[in-house]
């Protein structure tokens, strides 16, 4: 932690700031609250984001009576030092409505409720693992859950051909169909696995500034990715 940015963050104890809650596997808003020093040490010591609430006057801890604690992976300041972002694994809607985020549904401009890509995805894969234990007879995505993995291979080897035959055929709506269904199989597979979408992004994090080259050759030598006892 870089405690010599704490007095400018808070120079005393009556000091707010604004913090921006985000999903961090998604990076989805959940919400908005304010911190002071008090709330910022309490956050960091024990890993829930805890803020100062103005209705109330005193610290809160965001789930203590609900239970949806936000747990604290990252927190961050701004350029201007006078606002923070805490990135966080969420237990539970964030919202006292029940919703995911305090901002689910609420657009005000555009009225069609435009939203980012990533939001997109984090609900898909949120939708597919509500999924799991559903009917195999009357849900797709539960069938590919469930029983034999071929059928799920089988459409992962299909949806990539299909990909590929795209590519080639220079088809840009047929690229971006195929892409599309090639990501929900994926997204069906990791659930599948019981494999966190946060894994794989920390396997491309590390990868990060990499020589992709380099990176297949640590790889060839590593006995583990060979299927050989260490």
């Amino acid at each position: 932690m870089d405690d010599a940015i704490l007095p400018t963050l808070f120079p005393d104890g009556e000091t707010l700031r604004p913090v921006v809650v985000q999903e961090a596997s998604f990076g989805k808003v959940l919400m908005v609250g304010y911190m002071n020093r008090e709330a910022c040490d309490r956050t960091i010591a024990g890993g829930k984001v805890t803020f100062f609430s103005r209705s109330r006057g005193r610290l809160w801890t965001k789930g203590e009576s609900s239970g949806h604690f936000l747990n604290l992976l990252a927190l961050r300041y701004d350029c201007d030092t006078d606002t923070l972002l805490a990135l966080v694994r969420p237990e539970g809607p964030t919202c006292h409505t029940g919703t995911e985020s305090c901002f689910d549904g609420r657009p005000l401009f555009p009225e069609s409720g435009l939203r980012p890509a990533f939001e997109i995805l984090g609900d898909l894969a949120g939708t597919i693992a509500r999924r799991r234990g559903g009917d195999p007879e009357t849900s797709y995505v539960a069938r590919l859950l469930s029983g034999p993995r071929s059928p799920l291979l089988k459409k992962l080897v299909e949806e990539a051909g299909e990909t590929m035959a795209a590519i080639y055929e220079e088809d840009a709506a047929g690229i971006r169909s195929e892409m599309a269904d090639l990501l929900f199989h994926l997204l069906v597979a990791m659930e599948r696995t019981r494999t966190p979408w946060a894994d794989v992004l920390e396997v491309l994090e590390k990868r990060t500034g990499k020589s992709g080259l380099e990176e297949k050759r640590e790889r060839s030598r590593d006995p583990l990715t060979q299927g050989e006892k260490p």
